[in-house]
């Protein structure tokens, strides 16, 4: 490889991973705004919750998946379409950018997210209320990040014309 060539690639990784990083972050503070978590309520014995917070316990989930596969689908696309001079580089990088993407706006809503129930509810009377930290439940919610993100990449790659090797 080049050394233009190197430093090509080297850019390329860091505008696409570094885009896609930043998009975590504004993505998981979204879905921190978004979210609406369950709470326990503290009992004698403990904390229980009822059947209206444990239907609540799957919507941080689903606001999740929809707010990594519209912004994911959206940044496939653009960055594709931006950085196409090597397909197999720029989806690889996708890829990887899309896994940052996923675990930076886990961290993020985390991190805003209400603190553990658990020491809430030590600290508080019987009665007391303490919200679920944010967090995802399935581990399949991780996988919408790279879903809509090489679903646009795909529409790109599909759409243009194929250039001649040579």
């Amino acid at each position: 490889m080049s050394p233009v060539r190197g430093r090509l690639a080297g850019t390329d990784a860091l505008l696409v991973v570094g885009c896609l990083a930043a998009l975590g972050v504004v993505c998981g503070v979204l879905w921190w705004l978004a979210v609406d978590p369950a709470e326990f309520t503290k009992l004698k014995g403990g904390g229980a919750m009822g059947e209206a917070q444990l239907g609540k316990r799957f919507n941080a989930d689903g606001w999740y998946v929809v707010l990594a596969l519209v912004p994911g689908f959206v940044a496939g696309l653009a960055l594709t379409w931006w950085r196409s001079r090597d397909p197999l580089l720029t989806s690889g990088l996708l890829v990887v950018g899309a896994a940052a993407a996923a675990a930076v706006m886990a961290y993020v809503g985390h991190l805003l997210g209400p603190p553990d129930p658990n020491a809430v509810l030590a600290a508080g009377k019987v009665g007391a209320h303490a919200a679920v930290q944010l967090g995802v439940a399935a581990w399949t919610a991780y996988l919408a990040w790279p879903i809509g993100v090489l679903a646009g990449a795909l529409l790109v790659l599909w759409s243009k014309p194929l250039e001649p090797r040579g």
